[in-house]
């Protein structure tokens, strides 16, 4: 399972480094405000996800996680951001934020639903993974389609 988690782990880095190098091209052609909205979105889906992957891959050290992936957030949200303007920036930097705090939370409740008062499911630990990864790696997926393709190239 580790294994598994690592792969789409690293798939969706790809994805993410991928769209970063197709707007970071076109970014001459979009707008302030398709610029907000890129930075805005890119930054809190890309947290989400590299955060909910990283704390599925390591459930047994939350403090550490949660940090890690605050920060990775904030720096993915930078990066997006730092493309355009100011306000883009600030943007990226807030929602990667969020991100990276929402991806550990969801990863934190898939493991232990008790956290929310919310009853333990039939499911198993490893089908939950499984699904939530694979939910990540389409999440993220169609996310940047639909922004490189809002983009019309």
């Amino acid at each position: 399972m580790k294994l598994f988690l690592l792969i789409v782990l690293i798939l969706n880095s790809l994805i993410g480094f991928k769209s970063f190098r197709f707007l970071n091209k076109s970014r001459f052609l979009f707008s302030d405000r398709f610029g907000f909205v890129m930075a805005f979105t890119s930054s809190s889906i890309l947290g989400l996800v590299i955060a909910l992957n990283l704390f599925l891959l390591f459930p047994l050290h939350f403090v550490a996680v949660s940090v890690l992936n605050m920060f990775i957030g904030i720096a993915i949200g930078m990066i997006f951001g730092a493309m355009l303007n100011t306000q883009s920036f600030i943007a990226g930097f807030f929602q990667g934020g969020v991100g990276g705090i929402m991806g550990t939370m969801i990863g934190a409740v898939a493991l232990d639903p008790s956290l929310c008062g919310l009853p333990y499911s039939a499911v198993n630990e490893q089908q939950t993974i499984l699904y939530l990864s694979i939910l990540s790696f389409v999440l993220i997926s169609i996310t940047f389609k639909i922004l490189c393709f809002s983009l019309k190239v």
